[in-house]
């Protein structure tokens, strides 16, 4: 097909990801639609960037990142309680999340056949490419949906520049939602990602000889060698590790702008890292919201939910700013820095409300009750024109995170209106 007019549409993303692109062509998915598999982008021009997007009516169109498994004849009992997928059609990557009934249940994962030992622990095999579920009666039958989320990435973009993205939803996916390092001058717009990580990257051993598995995965993460890039008014829900985070080893991270993008149920809302070079990060009107309460928290090894990660920053940094957002709620603590850089960090104008779990865990040593606020200020010397507050969202229930006129919060960004996502 043409792929040039919508009676004459492509079909697959893999017609997408091998047709040739020039710079400033649109790629645009049927509202309404689902692929499965996975994109993998490519490049435009500064002045001709290629697009991704949607066309027609009704929901975003899907990338999804799993393979179903919602037909009786795919399971087999292989002893009571205990059901395995048939080798009718292997599952070629390690499986990261069991999502059953659209996320109304998900799987535990475990390492072994033998951990099996409790109703939705599940197993994958890499020999026999199957997994092992445990559930009292045929998962197909017991559930509408059956989804198994591969460990890849959906938007595979490493090595790509000047790219577009606007208006898809990405989910489903056990490493990254959108992943890749050395990139350029690219937009990620009015997009739902949800639902990732949980795959197999490495395993690691503690210093007592003990080895853990180390998991994906992050909903946008931009892998060393980031500049100029932008992600602004998407939801992100149900992540494994970060909602949003820039990172690389020895690597140049420059000219990243986060704004206006609503998350909640991500492990961290956003996670930096850095041992090369840091300049000119912008992290504003974002809400956060419920950190460390998702699928993954309490399957990880080390569930430390925040909205603000800072692992051992060595990078030279400089001009790294986070102001003017909503941080509401955590499993652990809203804020954790390893270390101390705060010559190169401005906090300011945000919201906190942690009633029950610190506002700072400083270099490992100390915690900031949301109570020692004021000490957290007058020591740190951060956020002196932020507030404790209990944020009144207009509509919490159904994700609706703007705050309502007189709400805490409500005049304390920098322009004097409200922080936060300012759209729902």
């Amino acid at each position: 097909a043409a792929g040039t007019r919508p009676d004459t549409a492509w079909r697959t993303l893999d017609k997408v990801n091998t047709a040739t692109l020039i710079p400033g062509d649109r790629v645009l998915f049927k509202r309404g639609g689902l692929w499965r598999g996975r994109l993998t982008p490519q490049s435009g021009a500064p002045d001709a960037r290629i697009l991704y997007g949607a066309y027609g009516d009704g929901a975003k169109p899907i990338l999804q990142g799993s393979v179903a498994r919602d037909q009786a004849d795919e399971w087999n009992e292989v002893r009571p309680g205990l059901w395995a997928t048939r080798k009718l059609e292997p599952i070629p990557l390690d499986v990261g999340i069991v999502i059953l009934n659209h996320g109304e249940k998900w799987g535990v994962k475990k390492w072994s056949l033998e951990d099996i030992k409790s109703p939705l622990d599940y197993w994958y095999d890499p020999e026999g490419k199957r997994i092992f579920l445990a559930w009292s009666a045929n998962p197909a039958e017991a559930f509408n949906s059956v989804e198994l989320a591969l460990t890849r990435h959906i938007i595979n973009q490493g090595g790509r520049h000047d790219i577009t993205y606007d208006g898809l939803a990405v989910r489903y996916g056990a490493a990254h939602g959108f992943g890749g390092g050395s990139t350029r001058n690219i937009t990620i717009r009015n997009c739902d990602v949800s639902w990732i990580g949980g795959g197999l990257q490495y395993w690691r051993t503690r210093d007592n000889g003990t080895r853990y598995p180390v998991r994906f995965g992050n909903g946008i993460e931009f892998w060393g060698h980031a500049h100029d890039h932008v992600v602004e008014y998407n939801r992100l829900w149900q992540i494994y590790d970060a909602a949003l985070t820039n990172q690389g080893r020895d690597d140049d991270e420059i000219g990243i702008i986060y704004r206006h993008n609503i998350i909640w149920q991500a492990e961290y809302s956003f996670e930096f890292w850095n041992r090369g070079r840091t300049e000119n990060i912008l992290f504003e009107f974002n809400t956060c919201v419920d950190a460390g309460d998702c699928w993954s928290h309490n399957q990880r090894p080390d569930p430390n939910g925040a909205h603000l990660m800072f692992y051992n920053n060595r990078s030279a940094t400089t001009n790294f700013v986070i102001r003017n957002n909503i941080f509401c709620r955590s499993s652990d603590r809203c804020t954790r820095m390893f270390n101390d850089w705060r010559e190169g960090l401005t906090l300011n104008n945000n919201l906190y409300w942690s009633p029950d779990k610190p506002i700072m865990r400083w270099m490992e040593k100390t915690n900031y009750e949301q109570s020692d606020f004021v000490r957290y200020q007058s020591e740190l010397g951060m956020d002196q024109a932020s507030l404790v507050g209990e944020p009144q969202f207009v509509n919490p229930a159904a994700r609706d995170y703007r705050l309502k006129p007189g709400s805490p919060g409500s005049t304390l960004a920098t322009d004097g209106g409200p922080v936060g996502a300012r759209w729902q």
